[in-house]
């Protein structure tokens, strides 16, 4: 039996619980930078690296490939399990990897192999259920007998979304999260909180900028607090703290910085020791704040070089909004 989760987290807890099984992980964040259609193999990983390496500080683009390619490595394996069980929950960083990892099992030889699914939205005692991160081994442990066998329905879903995704315009995933996903039940959501990552009509911030923006214009200077405060206003929270941090520093470096930051240097990178991070603080400029009041435009001012899916943002002319 195969178990695959997309965070370290919860597949470190699921090894705890002594649950029968191989446990790997497929994490690559897809919910960030490009994933254009047409890459496989040796391009996709290439093309992802280089991505990802920037969002480092010590891993380099060839370190972050081959951590890719163990990942599929360990994937393509999955017909030599009797059972492969996904484990997922809503959010929007979860749902980007379930489509992409149904897409990729569906070409795959699994007809003497199980293939189940786990997917939750929320856990009992839980108020505000975060994710399956926040459970411990014996609650993750539970799930196990609630998997369900992935249905035809649900590949055909996700293949559709995934194209959708790595599509060169926006508008098929647009229709999509408009249509009825019932077989994937958190999906929809997703997709529809993946469209609010497209610069706003209004100040040409997408939402994650804006609720920062807002935060900090609210007295959330702190990395702590701010953290929270962005956190708090998601639905079903998918960003983790130095993704939160890279969006900082992008704000900051514009040609009109939109943000200062100020402390020690760069703040940390997911691949960084802990430091303490009360050293930094942070403020809106003038252009920080007339682009949040709508009084300026983002893209006007600063322009844009950025992958969403796999649709390129580029220029400061006319973009998808």
């Amino acid at each position: 039996m195969l178990h695959i989760h997309c965070g370290d987290s919860s597949a470190g807890t699921l090894r705890q619980s002594g649950m029968p099984g191989e446990v790997t992980v497929w994490c690559d964040p897809v919910v960030q930078g490009p994933t254009p259609a047409g890459l496989s193999g040796e391009a996709w990983h290439r093309l992802r690296a280089g991505y990802l390496a920037i969002t480092a500080a010590r891993l380099t683009a060839a370190d972050v490939a081959r951590r890719l390619q163990a990942e599929d490595d360990a994937l393509a394996r999955a017909p030599e399990h009797d059972e492969v069980v996904l484990w997922f929950d809503a959010c929007l960083f979860d749902q980007s990897i379930l489509i992409c990892l149904l897409d990729r099992l569906s070409r795959l030889p699994l007809d003497k192999t199980r293939l189940s699914l786990i997917c939750i939205g929320d856990f009992p005692g839980f108020a505000r259920f975060r994710g399956l991160g926040e459970l411990h081994p014996e609650q993750l442990a539970s799930l196990f007998p609630t998997r369900q066998p992935v249905t035809p329905e649900q590949i055909a879903l996700a293949r559709r979304a995934w194209e959708a995704w790595t599509a060169p315009e926006p508008t098929a995933l647009a229709a999509l999260a408009r249509a009825e996903t019932a077989p994937l039940p958190y999906l929809g959501e997703a997709l529809a909180r993946r469209l609010e990552q497209f610069p706003s009509t209004t100040n040409g911030l997408d939402r994650l900028e804006q609720e920062a923006l807002e935060a900090i214009a609210e007295g959330h200077d702190g990395p702590f607090s701010l953290f929270r405060a962005v956190d708090e206003r998601e639905a079903r929270p998918f960003i983790g703290d130095t993704m939160l941090w890279g969006l900082l520093e992008e704000l900051a470096s514009d040609e009109t910085p939109l943000v200062t930051i100020d402390g020690p240097g760069p703040l940390p990178r997911f691949d960084d020791p802990p430091v303490s991070l009360e050293q930094w603080r942070f403020s809106l400029t003038p252009a920080g704040r007339a682009v949040l009041a709508g009084r300026e435009d983002r893209i006007r001012l600063n322009g844009i070089d950025r992958w969403v899916g796999g649709v390129h943002l580029a220029g400061r002319g006319p973009i998808w909004r």
